[in-house]
């Protein structure tokens, strides 16, 4: 992998559609004195941030990679049983054998053996991100916020806990949201797990808190796939000049099919 150039970029860009209601917390009472409020933006529009959707994505990436037969360490060695930068207790472990190192090229050996398939697209503590996720910007719905009563239930009696009541915000279905993912110098095998994990936001899938009491529900539409290769000069200058990126809608599709063409062989 080369690490101090780019060679291409990838964006794939479409609409995050509810079909439920949502909440995804700010972490402070809501606007409208409930206990729990949504994360808006600053002109009171609920939004969806990057980070979110960077979590959810990568949840996915972890639970379909050993099907691509790729390595996820779930930042967990004794979890996953696959050794990784990671995760802390190895990284300190073995951190004293990195710092002995010289070379820049010697270190970046290293961590490409001792850095699983996942966090080599999506970052560990020792090596950055190449996936990025743009916040979703409302673009349709969302206008009318409303709200949900809570109760706490405690485990042991099944019932609910005394003086527990609680309230939250929760933005209406419907709500339609644009969002834009980017990935640098991507592998045909990160390309193929990419291309499994859209598949599966195709399909429909869970967004913010109390999924389990129904909220949440979501699915990624109206898809976008443009790339621009950095070695062929007329691409380059279209995307640097103009910001022009090649339509590959079939990228992603192509990649995975390979991918499983070879495991099967």
């Amino acid at each position: 992998m080369t690490h101090n150039m780019f060679f291409q970029k990838v964006k794939i860009t479409g609409k995050l559609t509810f079909h439920t209601a949502f909440h995804i917390g700010s972490g402070k009472e809501g606007e409208l004195s409930t206990h729990m409020g949504i994360l808006l933006d600053p002109d009171g529009k609920p939004i969806l941030p990057g980070s979110t959707l960077k979590g959810n994505f990568r949840s996915f990436a972890e639970r379909l990679a050993p099907y691509l037969k790729m390595t996820a360490c779930l930042l967990d060695t004794t979890l996953s049983a696959v050794d990784c930068v990671s995760d802390e207790v190895y990284r300190k472990t073995n951190q004293d054998a990195f710092k002995r190192l010289s070379s820049e090229r010697d270190k970046l050996n290293w961590l490409d053996v001792r850095t699983c398939d996942v966090c080599k697209l999506f970052g560990s503590p020792m090596m950055a991100s190449r996936i990025f996720f743009s916040d979703g910007i409302l673009v349709d719905g969302g206008d009318a916020i409303g709200i949900r009563d809570g109760v706490c239930i405690d485990r042991d009696t099944e019932t609910a806990c005394p003086k527990a009541k609680f309230d939250y915000e929760v933005v209406p279905a419907g709500a339609v949201f644009q969002t834009t993912i980017e990935i640098e110098n991507p592998e045909d095998d990160e390309l193929a797990l990419i291309a499994a994990v859209v598949g599966e936001w195709e399909n429909g899938f869970r967004l913010g808190g109390f999924s389990s009491r129904g909220l949440g529900r979501v699915t990624f539409t109206d898809k976008k796939i443009e790339s621009v290769d950095y070695t062929k000069p007329a691409e380059l200058i279209g995307y640097l000049v103009g910001n022009k990126m090649t339509p590959t809608l079939d990228l992603l599709t192509n990649s995975l099919e390979s991918k499983l063409n070879r495991m099967t062989v």
